[in-house]
């Protein structure tokens, strides 16, 4: 009897230490779907500095900017947020270009087919020491319609919630010291690759007619403060056939990005500029008529 005693007691520390892995495995899991910038922070920009790039990022699926157009809203997690701040009221130029990096063709797509797409917000999203947000919190399911897919809209303002108590408890740099609280992205505006064909029939969608698989866009006389860019994909009918499931989990493929930021002259620097070229050209044909 006291054997079995004992065998039940171990049983039980056994089954007890396999829960607290794996617990310890999903928290660790959930925070890695988070909103963060790591590695994608591209620093203060400053009129005559080289472009801000980051060529090292993956695209998580290749329609998560353009399911997010719709009416059932998107999932943020099927994209990369970049932040990047602003001393003066400057241009910005964005440019994004698909590369070769990412796992698609292993879920049997062909490297080329990503179609990129952004939008452009001011403000950002719940930074370190606070709790990261996600779209699976208690404040952004409460904050948002029933029946959405997700926090995220690629073509209007949005906000996301965060839940200090996914973090560690007793670790003071981890976010459990601070309240939670939602976080505001408002919306400044939006290009993407290609056309309706790819990117759907929403309104609003700034498409560059030419899908290829790379981006330009011009962002005029952004006020000082700080900017989050979403990179997404824009191919919305990929969200009907894309993504495996295991377990009642979806994995997406990935899709390699080069991203670039810089800021450029303002649009009334170029109008004083042009202006300026054509008071010379109006002197020019001045003295050669005299």
């Amino acid at each position: 009897m006291f054997d079995q005693a004992k065998n039940f007691l171990q049983m039980k520390k056994f089954l007890s230490l396999i829960a607290a892995t794996l617990a310890v495995l999903t928290t660790l899991q959930t925070a890695s779907a988070h909103l963060t910038y790591s590695g994608r922070d591209l620093g203060t920009l400053l009129l005559g500095n080289p472009a801000s790039t980051n060529n090292s990022q993956t695209i998580s699926s290749s329609f998560g900017w353009a399911d997010a157009t719709d009416s059932d809203w998107g999932d943020s997690h099927r994209g990369r947020f970049f932040r990047f701040t602003l001393s003066t009221t400057q241009s910005v130029l964005i440019t994004t270009q698909r590369n070769s990096g990412g796992n698609q063709t292993a879920f049997g797509g062909t490297t080329g087919s990503f179609l990129p797409a952004i939008s452009l917000y001011s403000g950002l999203g719940t930074v370190s020491p606070e709790a990261a947000g996600h779209d699976g919190s208690a404040l952004s399911v409460d904050s948002r319609p029933a029946g959405t897919e997700g926090s995220f809209r690629s073509l209007e303002s949005w906000s996301l919630g965060n839940e200090p108590t996914y973090n560690t408890p007793g670790n003071a740099t981890s976010g459990i010291l601070y309240a939670a609280r939602l976080a505001y992205f408002t919306y400044i505006g939006n290009a993407a690759d290609g056309d309706s064909s790819n990117y759907g029939s929403a309104t609003g969608i700034n498409g560059d007619s030419t899908a290829d698989g790379y981006l330009s866009a011009t962002f005029n006389d952004l006020a000082a403060g700080n900017y989050s860019l979403f990179v997404g994909g824009a191919n919305y009918t990929a969200q009907l056939s894309e993504g495996v499931s295991a377990n009642g989990t979806y994995s997406y493929p990935t899709y390699g990005v080069d991203v670039s930021v810089q800021a450029v002259p303002e649009t009334t620097t170029w109008a004083l500029i042009a202006l300026g070229f054509g008071f010379l050209s109006w002197r020019v044909l001045h003295r050669k008529s005299v």
